[in-house]
């Protein structure tokens, strides 16, 4: 009996960070020239063999923005498949301990008020991970 592709596919896990400050939330935007370059998304990446998330977490942040964070709960996790990869993307909590957000990985840096997260063209497992947080309660509803 041959396996379907689904059941082949490997998933890659890759982790984000959930960074607020005074209401508003640091993400990323990707390099033009990456895949779904353009896309803003959580800062973060791949969780290299051996590592544990939150170890891949700090990592990624101090490489790709310069920060130090200390790294909390697991908020939520969603699976997407963009065809090219499939990512299996942990939402961790994190605090930043040292250093100012820098964009060293990244085209370009922003602190988004939670309320406005729905209106970034945001990667698309961002955009679940958006969705999950707002109907868990762990984004305020926002103004509108």
């Amino acid at each position: 009996m041959n396996e379907s592709k689904e059941t082949q596919k490997k998933w890659v896990p890759v982790v984000a960070g959930y960074i607020q400050e005074k209401g508003h939330l640091l993400v990323t935007r990707r390099f033009p020239q990456d895949a779904r370059g353009g896309l803003w998304e959580f800062p973060g990446g791949k969780v290299k063999p051996g590592e544990r998330p939150a170890q891949a977490l700090a990592r990624e942040l101090y490489e790709e923005l310069g920060i130090k964070v200390e790294v909390g709960e697991k908020l939520v996790q969603v699976e997407h498949d963009y065809g090219d990869v499939a990512i299996r993307l942990h939402l961790l909590s994190a605090r930043i301990v040292a250093g100012r957000p820098r964009p060293l990985g990244c085209a370009e840096l922003r602190w988004v008020p939670s309320e406005e997260m729905e209106t970034l063209e945001l990667a698309p497992a961002d955009r679940k991970l958006v969705q999950l947080l707002r109907g868990a309660g762990k984004l305020p509803p926002g103004d509108s």
